[in-house]
């Protein structure tokens, strides 16, 4: 069900297909304009959206909301142009943030008085193509070779089916790997400090992204990492010793039960309970 703004009953006749996407766009082209909006406001669409209107409501003339409508429709992508964006792959916004923040289009960060990380991924993206001047075709180049570019980056990611994104160990592993090995100096400066395995597995992926490596050599390097821990745990695992415990039926299920939840073995789980507990403990 499509969501319904408060501020649409309110929309002016000269402003009719605009959505919050056109709305944020004027907010921006007014204030170049002079007019002084709060930005408190900015990044809810409805607060914004019925703050623009209330601005604009003794200011602006049918006919020059029309100009505005005009002007804006016209140097705009259509929004299908954007479809292949996920907002929720965080790697996927990282390097479209890092294409178009670090100049590597013509499309660069737009110029705004409020802070953009105030507004979603989507808006600081389209609002970059959006407040740009270039040309409809130019865009529509740059769009298509962010995409083009994407799809090449994500051929490498079935050389990436054996980490699991669960495991901690691993995920830490990843990161003090590629921190020790040549691709060192590509890791992001925003990514430096991970917190949990999403942010480990982000940082060890956009390192190969930002490489500009081919994708044999980032095969022949992922296959040499998954070898790499395949013979860590033949190591981890000859230190192992067997160990036969009586327990009960239903303990042996409930063993099993939380392995299973945790991607572990049973004799894994017993080793990270006790370990654990004596972390608790001492």
């Amino acid at each position: 069900m499509a969501i319904k703004w408060t501020w649409e009953k309110r929309k002016p006749e000269g402003l009719s297909g605009f959505k919050n996407r056109e709305m944020l766009w004027l907010w921006c082209r007014l204030e170049a304009n002079g007019y002084i909006l709060n930005s408190n406001l900015v990044s809810d669409a409805d607060s914004r959206a019925n703050h623009l209107i209330d601005n604009i409501a003794d200011n602006e003339t049918f006919e020059s909301l029309r100009f505005y409508r005009d002007e804006c429709f016209s140097n705009s992508l259509d929004s299908s142009e954007f479809d292949w964006i996920n907002y929720n792959d965080k790697r996927l916004v990282h390097w479209l943030f890092e294409m178009i923040w670090g100049g590597y289009t013509a499309v660069t960060v737009a110029s705004t008085s409020f802070d953009q990380s105030a507004l979603k991924p989507r808006e600081v993206i389209e609002l970059a193509f959006d407040l740009n001047n270039l040309p409809i075709k130019v865009k529509k180049e740059v769009i298509n070779n962010l995409r083009n570019n994407w799809s090449l980056l994500i051929e490498v990611d079935p050389g990436l089916e054996w980490v699991d994104k669960e495991n901690e160990d691993q995920c830490r592993w990843l990161v003090d790997e590629i921190r020790k090995s040549d691709l060192a100096p590509y890791i992001s400066p925003d990514l430096q400090s991970p917190v949990d395995n999403e942010d480990r597995f982000l940082l060890f992926v956009n390192t190969l992204d930002r490489t500009g490596m081919p994708l044999k050599p980032k095969k022949l390097f992922l296959s040499e990492m998954k070898a790499k821990w395949r013979r860590k745990n033949k190591k981890a695992d000859a230190k192992k010793v067997q160990c036969n415990l009586n327990v009960l039926s239903s303990t042996k299920e409930y063993i099993e039960k939380i392995a299973n939840d945790r991607s572990l073995k049973m004799g894994e789980l017993i080793d990270a309970l006790i370990a654990e507990e004596m972390k608790r403990k001492y």
